[in-house]
């Protein structure tokens, strides 16, 4: 190509990316540190992006039908046996934030849905909208979801209860046998959905999940996501476990034809250990340097199990986020109830060393 075509050619593509705005969204500008969706910036996994490129040349088609998704069957087949469950206990959605919606739509008509005051709130927006009225109960003052003040509130007028475990945005795990004991005393009068994004972040993934509630026909649904420890929050992956009645009810409000490419990355990601211990061994190592930042200020992050840090910087946390956005380092803060709370993603680990010169220069000067 000779360099008149080839600077028109070079014009037409970045004509065409200004048109289509979200070609953008997934550039990180120079210098920009960003710390604020809970991602894992080492993934995908290299087996997946392998498989993904493999059948990027099928994804001009549809299926046959919304149903026909041989992988979807590979990585149900992983899932269930991995947790004992069958096919007729799993569903796939868009990201787990689909799947949230379409629980909150099948199940929220009928009443009230119940969750703690301060947690993961995308899809509780989300059912707001449509009218769906949210009860919110605070929080203890450790941080730690108040399952008894939820129990006691649980009447006629719950029809479902929203909890995540661990709790975003304050990384605190819910002990797993007092979580146990609240849905099964729950379950009896409402759908107990258990929000596990960051579980297989945890030490013990299997002992802090609900799974077991599933496989007894508890009335729980567990949502889990491909875009925390997997790597993959593009690619709007998730899934749900549950009752075969819960899933028939659920799904009816979850769109079909599932990201067949994502899917692929999925399952190819879900069955990479390699890749998932490594992903959990960054974050430990991340999480490490971000407390260590918060304690040489004198700051004391609240104890977190996940791949991100909650943190009193004793001072209005949507001022400093500003503040560390000026210097190009994203962060999230300033939450109804905790003001001056600032929660701090796990980045790689020279994003993190950014972050400490960073955060130390902004919380040394008056904000």
């Amino acid at each position: 190509m000779d360099r008149r075509n080839f600077i028109a050619a070079v014009g037409s593509a970045l004509v065409y990316a200004n048109a289509v705005p979200s070609l953008a969204q997934y550039v990180i500008p120079d210098g920009q540190v960003r710390l604020v969706f809970n991602e894992n910036p080492y993934g995908p996994s290299p087996k997946a992006l392998a498989a993904v490129k493999d059948i990027l040349s099928l994804s001009a088609y549809y299926p046959d039908s919304p149903t026909d998704y041989p992988i979807r069957d590979d990585l149900f087949d992983a899932i269930s046996s991995k947790h004992q469950l069958t096919h007729e206990n799993l569903f796939v959605s868009s990201g787990s934030n689909e799947g949230l919606q379409a629980a909150l739509m099948a199940y929220g008509q009928e009443g009230a849905v119940l969750t703690p005051a301060l947690t993961y709130n995308d899809h509780l927006g989300y059912a707001e909208r449509l009218g769906v009225s949210i009860v919110r109960v605070p929080l203890r003052d450790d941080l730690q979801v108040d399952l008894d003040a939820m129990a006691a509130r649980v009447d006629e007028s719950i029809s479902v209860v929203y909890l995540a475990n661990p709790n975003n945005p304050t990384g605190v795990p819910i002990d797993a046998d007092e979580l146990r004991a609240f849905c099964k005393k729950v379950g009896s009068k409402a759908l107990v959905i258990v929000d596990e994004a960051y579980n297989e972040l945890t030490a013990n993934p299997s002992a802090n999940s609900m799974v077991d509630l599933v496989r007894a026909d508890g009335n729980v649904l567990v949502m889990r996501t491909f875009s925390k420890i997997f790597g993959m929050a593009g690619m709007r992956i998730g899934y749900g476990m549950a009752r075969p009645d819960i899933v028939d009810r659920v799904s009816k409000h979850v769109m079909a034809w599932p990201n067949g490419v994502g899917l692929t990355a999925a399952y190819h990601s879900y069955i990479d250990d390699e890749f998932i211990a490594f992903s959990r061994e960054k974050v430990s190592e991340g999480r490490a340097m971000v407390n260590q930042t918060f304690q040489d200020v004198g700051i004391n992050p609240v104890p977190s199990v996940t791949n991100f840090v909650f943190a009193d910087i004793g001072r209005d946390a949507k001022a400093f986020r500003q503040a560390m956005a000026n210097e190009g380092v994203l962060i999230n803060g300033g939450y109804a109830g905790y003001p001056n709370y600032i929660r701090v993603s796990m980045g790689k680990l020279e994003d993190l060393e950014t972050f400490d010169r960073v955060f130390k220069r902004v919380f040394a000067r008056a904000v």
